[in-house]
């Protein structure tokens, strides 16, 4: 009887999910529904209590089940016993990343999900490089690594991701072996302050030549890569300065422009035209739009420099930005000033869905790879 009631207990269990392996409390109700499916008491037998607490003690000896405290009057409830032993403990495998990456976070006992999925598109990067690495604006290395639209969830402005802290975590206490890691240097911006109200040649420009036109450039890794292939190619452009735009403060601090260059006793060469280069963005477009009245006063033309847009529209990929364009037209305003080119046709659209080629994709590697560009800078 003892042997039958455990197999009906175990059925029991089973049905709840019992996982065989840890202890499972059944208590007297469901022992006597136990007992019921395998025995029926007849007009002489004993009551089932009795017979129930027969079994129990039988079962309890040979270890099978646990008894419980009695209670006055019923037999006691039972831990049935784990018939199994439990299987080996999961250990959560956290993805393989590439070798290199691994040593800089091995360390780190608890990665969060934002961090997860730059570790995988750093692996990724890694693993996907092939031949020799050119060391570029930390910018621009992110945009690299991070620009893909599978990142855009948790990195909405991948070139901006590994700014300061970044994401956090280890790789941002070793920064020189994560920079050495991905190939990338830090930019500092040619300004100490980050908000000024002049153009200061001295401070936020860099002096190349004795050229006449004056090369404006939104933000300071483009900008850096720009000086350092200009400086290389010298004699063959016609830029004689390099300014950085800082973003909208160019629409006021063109103004200055004539009294800090080509004025009575200075040594420059007075320009004759300005050149732009920035995002392909509602802001970006619009910022030389503004500016170019302001040019226009001092006698200068502010053209765009049409060439590396066309290559950041080729070599860079749309992302989902922050702003977008009103309306068709209003698109179709901005992307005028760029000139008619069917190159240009795709901007429009990019720009209505709220979307931004980001500057930093026409990098150093680009810029080192090709001299077509050098048509803007003549």
């Amino acid at each position: 009887m003892s042997e039958d009631l455990l197999e009906s207990l175990h059925r029991w269990a089973e049905s709840r999910r019992w996982n065989g392996y840890q202890a499972k409390q059944v208590r007297v109700p469901e022992l006597l529904e136990a007992l019921r499916a395998v025995y029926r008491a007849g007009p002489d037998s004993d009551p089932e209590e009795e017979t129930l607490r027969r079994c129990l003690a039988v079962l309890a000896s040979s270890g099978r089940v646990q008894l419980m405290r009695e209670k006055a009057g019923e037999p006691p409830g039972i831990h049935l016993l784990p018939v199994r032993e439990a299987p080996e403990p999961r250990r959560s495998r956290r993805p393989l990343h590439h070798p290199s990456l691994h040593e800089l976070i091995k360390e780190q006992r608890k990665v969060t999900p934002r961090q997860e999925v730059a570790y995988r598109a750093i692996s990724n990067w890694l693993h996907a490089l092939r031949g020799p690495v050119l060391k570029v604006p930390l910018r621009e290395r992110a945009l690299e690594i991070f620009g893909k639209r599978e990142y855009t969830a948790e990195f909405p402005e991948p070139e901006k991701c590994l700014d300061h802290k970044g994401f956090g975590g280890p790789l941002f206490e070793k920064r020189a072996d994560f920079y050495a890691l991905i190939w990338a240097f830090p930019t500092d911006p040619p300004l100490l302050n980050a908000r000024f109200s002049r153009f200061s040649p001295g401070d936020q420009s860099t002096s190349l030549s004795s050229g006449d036109i004056l090369l404006v450039v939104e933000n300071s890794a483009t900008y850096t890569s720009l000086v350092r292939r200009l400086r290389e190619l010298e004699h063959q452009h016609r830029i004689g300065c390099v300014a950085w735009g800082v973003g909208r403060s160019f629409t006021a601090s063109v103004r200055s422009i004539a009294t800090h260059h080509g004025a009575d006793g200075h040594a420059r060469t007075r320009f004759s035209e300005i050149r732009y280069f920035g995002d392909l963005d509602v802001s970006g477009l619009e910022i030389p739009l503004k500016a170019m009245d302001a040019a226009v006063g001092l006698g200068l033309k502010l053209v765009p420099t049409r060439v590396l847009y066309r290559d950041l529209i080729t070599v860079g990929t749309p992302l989902p930005g922050k702003e977008c364009s009103r309306t068709r037209e209003e698109a179709e305003t901005l992307v005028n000033w760029l000139g008619e080119s069917h190159h240009f046709e795709p901007v429009v659209d990019v720009l209505v869905k709220g979307e931004r080629w980001a500057q930093e994709g026409v990098g150093l590697r680009h810029l080192s790879s090709t001299n077509d560009w050098l048509a803007d800078m003549r």
